[in-house]
C-alpha cells in the first residue's frame, strides 16, 4: 500500500514544513546523488533547489544509474528504502502555483517474513506528516475526484492554482 497526498505550498509553508520535520531527524536526499554522498538533516536553514527530494527515515537502498547522461550517479530504491518523495510545489512560466505531491510505500515488497518490513520509525513519520497535513492544509474542491491540500501562506496569498502537468485544471481553495 503506499501513501500519497498531493498539495499546494508556497515557500513559506516548505520553510514551516522543515521546521516542523526537523525534530523527526530526518536526512535529505536529492533524486539522483554521487557515489559517497552524505545526505544533511533536515533543519529549517536548508534551502531547496532541486524539484524534488527524499525524506529519508532510516538506511537507504540505492543502485548506480549504468546508462544516460545520469550515468555512475546513484537512484534510491524507493520501495525497499524507509523514503518519503518529495515533489514539489512550484510555480510555472505563468505564476501560477502547481501543485506537489508526497508519495511513499508503505509496504516493504517480497516476503515481508524474512525482510521484515519497513521499519517502525518510517511508520511513525509517515503518520506524523500526514496528521500535520491534514491538521493545518486546507482542503480544495475535487479536481476529478482527487482533493488537493493547500498551504496555510498558499491560501492567503491569494495565488492561482493548478494541477501539475501540460493542461492542469485550475483548483479552488475549499471554503
Amino acid at each position: 500500500m503506499a501513501l500519497q497526498i498531493r498539495f499546494f505550498m508556497a515557500p513559506e509553508d516548505e520553510r514551516d514544513l522543515l521546521r516542523r520535520l526537523e525534530r523527526l531527524q530526518l536526512e535529505l536526499w536529492p533524486t539522483l546523488s554521487d557515489p559517497g554522498y552524505r545526505a544533511p538533516l533536515i533543519t529549517e536553514a536548508i534551502t531547496l533547489e532541486d524539484p524534488s527530494y527524499y525524506l529519508a527515515a532510516g538506511d537507504v537502498i540505492g543502485y548506480p544509474i549504468k546508462k544516460g547522461p545520469d550515468r555512475g550517479r546513484w537512484a534510491i530504491d524507493e520501495v525497499a528504502s524507509p523514503v518519503i518523495f518529495f515533489s514539489r510545489s512550484l510555480a510555472d512560466a505563468e505564476g501560477d502555483l502547481r501543485s506537489g505531491y508526497f508519495w511513499a510505500e508503505t509496504e516493504a515488497a517480497g516476503d515481508n517474513a524474512r525482510t521484515g518490513g519497513k521499519p517502525p520509525r518510517f511508520h511513525k513519520v509517515v503518520k506524523e506528516l500526514t496528521e500535520l497535513i491534514k491538521s493545518r492544509y486546507r482542503k480544495s474542491s475535487p479536481v476529478k475526484g482527487t482533493i488537493y491540500f493547500v498551504g496555510p501562506a498558499a491560501a492567503r496569498a491569494g495565488l492561482r492554482l493548478r494541477e501539475e502537468g501540460r493542461k492542469g485544471e485550475p483548483v479552488q481553495v475549499y471554503r
